[in-house]
């Protein structure tokens, strides 16, 4: 007998990983060199320090990006606990794989939006004439 409630879902759970996670890929859903940008220019506005404004928007991505990978971290763990010795299913390691690509991906967007900020643009990462 089928119930209304889908199997293998659990991230959807209160408390689940989904929503434990959407904080973090809020804050890095849009960033680029112009949330940099913005936040310079709104200091300059404020007659605040644009370097320093900036900085601490830096500072406070990185703080969550450290947040995001302790929190996988514990996910882990909790889901080898429950595994009990037992391969973890399917569902449970994409989860975490999932999770560890999207704050890779994070990092990475942080780190391009400083380097273009400071320095311009940077050079393409696959150019055409390649034969492979």
């Amino acid at each position: 007998m089928v119930t209304g409630r889908r199997r293998h879902r659990p991230a959807r759970r209160a408390g689940g990983v989904r929503p434990a996670a959407e904080p973090w890929r809020e804050a890095f859903g849009d960033l680029d060199e112009d949330a940099l940008a913005e936040t310079a220019a709104e200091a300059r506005t404020f007659g605040t320090d644009p370097a320093r404004a900036v900085d601490e928007l830096v500072r406070g991505l990185l703080g969550q990006l450290i947040d995001w990978q302790a929190a996988i971290g514990e996910l882990g763990h909790a889901l080898a606990a429950a595994a009990q010795d037992r391969p973890l299913p399917d569902w449970a390691a994409d989860v975490g794989r999932t999770e560890d690509v999207r704050r890779r991906q994070a990092r990475t967007a942080l780190l391009e939006a400083i380097a273009r900020h400071h320095h311009g643009p940077l050079p393409d990462e696959e150019p055409g004439d390649r034969p492979w």
